[in-house]
């Protein structure tokens, strides 16, 4: 299983080394675990990444699952329209 950290600031700096840790993990071809509990800012181009994610897994059969999905994730989400496609439809609870 890959496993992806979140740092707490997800913003466009942060951006070109998640793309490589996503990129990475779906070349691993295994289940994507997602910790997002240290998360307390994103920006729209993470949450796209990790829609990108999202689409290209399922296009692979590959589950993916965020742990502890922080608040400031999930309304970053829902503002944008993404948290039922990102699986984050549930605040507060593991997604699958």
């Amino acid at each position: 299983m890959a496993t992806i950290e979140c740092q707490p600031e997800l913003d466009i700096a942060a951006a070109g080394a998640l793309h490589r840790q996503l990129l990475s993990a779906l070349q691993a071809q295994e289940p994507v675990d997602i910790d997002g509990q240290a998360v307390r800012k994103v920006h729209t181009a993470a949450l796209q990444l990790f829609l990108n994610l999202s689409v290209e897994a399922r296009l692979q059969k590959l589950p993916v699952r965020w742990r502890k999905p922080s608040p400031a994730l999930i309304e970053g989400a829902r503002l944008l329209g993404l948290a039922d496609s990102l699986g984050l439809g549930e605040a507060g609870e593991d997604s699958a």
